[in-house]
């Protein structure tokens, strides 16, 4: 039992290692990352070495630093290509764009968070900063709270349950009462509306996706600058979101009753 908790507890660390340079997106040396995560040197040097024989990291500047290798490169390709779902989504996406001149995100749920699985860029001059791979919590901003509303009661009591809930913005939504209320909402109108709750001055409008089974399995979403979201607009956006969620649901299977 000992042994199989040092292994546990080695190759934790050793995806910490991997953790801080991704985050980090720079080499770094030994003793910086010994000191970032608060590790001794020596633990840092022990799990190093087996990292870089199996081509997860490599040594750069001379070998005196350590950085990712070109394998998570392959893998992320690997997994992003795989997803047939972002590919069959994407062509819908980049129609809609081109219709309403905005971001469209395509967003999926991963455990407690939501995850930015697909982007078409708006072509307007004024853009978003978000990118494919950013990750939010299932009860901020438009496309999240899609997610959130697609789960039943139980599940979404047991996320609220345990979820850290802090002001991104001051916008940000943020207690468990205000979450409820926006999830009957969204059940209610079949789409979610947020402004400024990831970023100042951003708006953003979600609707479901669903599967053969009719499960909510992601959200499309339309994002800009918050002038582009005036009251007398909304109405059109989320009539196109919707016509567009169907097609790409019914790629899916799923047939709207």
């Amino acid at each position: 039992m000992r042994t199989d908790e040092n292994r546990f507890s080695m190759l934790d660390k050793g995806l910490q290692i991997v953790d801080l340079l991704a985050r980090e997106r720079r080499p770094m040396k030994v003793s910086d990352i010994a000191t970032a995560l608060a590790f001794p040197r020596t633990t840092v040097y022990r799990l190093v070495e087996p990292l870089e024989s199996r081509g997860l990291l490599r040594r750069v500047n001379g070998g005196q630093e350590y950085f990712l290798s070109l394998y998570f490169l392959q893998i992320g390709e690997i997994v992003r290509e795989s997803l047939e779902f972002r590919r069959l989504a994407l062509p819908f996406m980049e129609q809609l764009r081109d219709e309403v001149e905005l971001a469209v995100h395509l967003v999926v749920r991963d455990g407690p968070d939501a995850v930015y699985l697909e982007k078409v860029e708006s072509r307007r001059p004024v853009r978003l900063f978000t990118q494919v791979g950013r990750r939010a919590p299932l009860h901020v901003t438009a496309c999240p709270r899609v997610l959130l509303a697609g789960c039943t009661d139980e599940e979404i009591r047991k996320y609220l349950a345990s979820a850290t809930m802090v002001k991104i913005t001051q916008n940000t939504v943020a207690d468990p009462d205000t979450v409820w209320a926006k999830i009957h909402e969204i059940r209610e109108k079949g789409y979610a509306i947020a402004f400024g709750e990831l970023e100042p001055e951003t708006a953003a409008i979600a609707v479901p996706v669903r599967n053969h089974r009719e499960e909510v399995v992601a959200s499309l979403s339309l994002a800009g600058p918050e002038w582009h979201f005036e009251t007398a607009n909304i109405e059109h956006l989320v009539s196109r979101l919707k016509q567009y969620a169907r097609r790409i649901s019914g790629e899916l299977g799923y047939i709207e009753n």
